[in-house]
């Protein structure tokens, strides 16, 4: 097999990430074009079953990893295991484990049955991984684009999602309904998706400037429109599976300077994958570096102005579309 040489647009990126390190830089290529067997993250929704699904690495995984959360040895596939049948496991990519686990420093701040937005919900992981984490009374997962409503819908029905409702709406739409009506919103956005390349699917262009360029534009897009969503002393969590500086800290850089009421805040856990490119705590992780493919999760939290406010009901037109059954996933 001929072996795959880096662009020059993949060399740059590489160089600009780890400025100092030349060995880095040859690893995190060299992971992009040869990616190693990696094993899918399986979230439980019932209580966990040791041994059920095969070999897992529970093990290896950190400490603060949920006991909901298993990492699967790779080859592994679970589509066919009574628990995938039944509902009661979730199989994702251990990146978003890992990034969406922001939500853990969330769970002695949000109120009782928090109100949650997943505002780029398809196929559902972060919806499910919230409904595990954080146990809230409403998750209104949103996904614009049509044809991947009906497997969002199907997987939030299979893993029984409660209080669980899907909706076809642009962001801008969605703030103009539910004005600072929810205590999280999820933001996980269209991105350039250079680690998918880790995970050995064919990307051609993510590296190229105007892919980054047009994708940073619509995600502060949609990081301005969700944070509208956000009420006083809520958060937002805005994750992504690029490792573009544009698409990740420029987002949240170029956020923050409009928005004063907002602040990122530290998660703890998460302190071994600080980003340096920014004076605000993000978070990275990289295929070389750990288990994963790799990501980015940013946790900005909105400040109370200390007002007393009554929680209104939503729009009955956000509610139309409560989860029932479907018939197909494609989530393994």
């Amino acid at each position: 097999m001929t072996k795959k040489e880096p662009s020059n647009l993949m060399r740059k990126a590489a160089a600009e990430l780890f400025p100092e390190s030349g060995e880095n830089q040859a690893t995190f290529l060299s992971a992009l074009l040869s990616p190693r067997p990696r094993g899918n993250a399986v979230i439980w929704t019932v209580p966990r079953r040791d041994g059920e699904l095969g070999t897992v690495c529970r093990s290896t995984l950190p400490e603060w990893i949920p006991d909901e959360i298993e990492l699967l040895q790779p080859g592994i596939k679970i589509g066919l295991s009574d628990a995938f049948q039944n509902g009661e496991v979730y199989s994702l990519d251990f990146s978003s484990v890992i990034t969406g686990s922001a939500m853990l420093a969330l769970r002695d701040t949000l109120p009782p049955s928090p109100r949650i937005l997943d505002l780029c919900a398809a196929p559902g992981g972060k919806s499910i991984l919230a409904s595990v984490l954080l146990k809230p009374g409403l998750i209104l997962a949103n996904e614009v684009e049509g044809k991947r409503l009906g497997i969002l819908r199907h997987n939030l029905s299979r893993c029984r999602v409660a209080d669980a409702f899907t909706q076809r709406l642009q962001p801008e739409d969605l703030l103009q309904l539910a004005p600072e009506q929810f205590d999280l919103c999820l933001i996980d956005a269209p991105c350039s998706g250079q680690s998918l390349l880790a995970k050995g699917i064919e990307n051609p262009g993510c590296f190229h400037p105007s892919v980054i360029k047009g994708n940073a534009r619509r995600q502060l897009r949609i990081i301005e429109a969700g944070s509208g969503t956000v009420s006083p002393g809520g958060s937002l969590l805005y994750t992504t599976c690029t490792f573009s500086l544009r698409e990740n800290e420029g987002v949240i850089e170029k956020f923050l300077k409009r928005h004063a009421d907002f602040e990122a805040v530290e998660v703890a856990h998460l302190s071994d994958f600080t980003s340096p490119f920014s004076a605000h705590p993000c978070y990275r992780v990289y295929p070389h570096l750990s288990e994963c493919a790799g990501g980015f999760a940013a946790l900005l939290k909105r400040r109370d102005d200390g007002s007393e406010r009554s929680r209104a009901p939503l729009s009955s037109s956000l509610l139309d579309y409560p989860v029932s059954a479907s018939s197909k996933d494609d989530t393994d």
